[in-house]
Parts: structure tokens; C-alpha cells; sequence
């Protein structure tokens, strides 16, 4: 069973002990259940349930295996023949998930 969900800016498809990364949630702390109610679109490998725009009473939840910051992303601006530029650097906060259960609601 596999199902796609939509974890704010992007759409993941999670299957039970699948590991995702999302954007950072505040709130939550190492060992939390997080819960996504946003599915898209749930499967049991012969029906597919495609949501409109969601699948009602349907539900993903998880355990928040860690937060953390990925690797430095860096900007460059360059001016040629001006001796000039700027070099800015940013670092994205994830949330790291493990998948543990796929709940279809009909």
C-alpha cells in the first residue's frame, strides 16, 4: 500500500517505513507523531483511491526521527570587470520522518 501526500510546498509518495524529509515543523520534537491528513492519492496495489482534491478520511501518520539543517547552499553575484561580488549562504531546516502507518478512511 503506498499513498501521496501533501506536506506543504511539495507532494511525497510514502509507503509504511519509508523515511521522507519535509520543511521544518516547529513544533515537533524527536519521538513526536506526526500526522498528515492531506492525501492525495492512496493505493492497496490493485485500487486506486484518487482524491478531489483529497482522499476523505484518509491519513498518514509518523514518528519525527530528527531535526535537522541540510548542507550549505551558496549564492553568488558577480560583476565582471568590476572587481565585485557578493557571496550569500543559506542553510534549509528539514524534519526527517518514518513512515509507520497508512490509513484509509472508507
Amino acid at each position: 500500500m503506498y499513498a501521496i501526500i501533501d506536506t506543504g510546498n511539495q507532494q511525497e509518495r510514502v509507503e509504511v517505513g519509508t523515511v521522507i524529509e519535509v520543511d521544518y515543523i516547529a513544533d515537533a520534537k524527536k519521538g513526536d507523531k506526526v500526522k498528515f491528513d492531506k492525501v492525495l492519492l492512496l493505493s492497496d496495489g490493485k485500487t486506486p483511491y484518487v482524491g478531489q482534491p483529497h482522499v476523505k478520511e484518509a491519513y498518514v501518520s509518523g514518528k519525527v526521527v530528527s531535526q535537522d539543517k541540510k548542507d550549505k547552499v551558496y549564492a553568488i553575484q558577480f560583476r565582471r570587470r568590476k572587481d565585485s561580488k557578493r557571496i550569500v549562504g543559506h542553510r534549509k531546516k528539514v524534519t526527517t520522518i518514518n513512515i509507520e502507518e497508512i490509513k484509509n478512511g472508507s
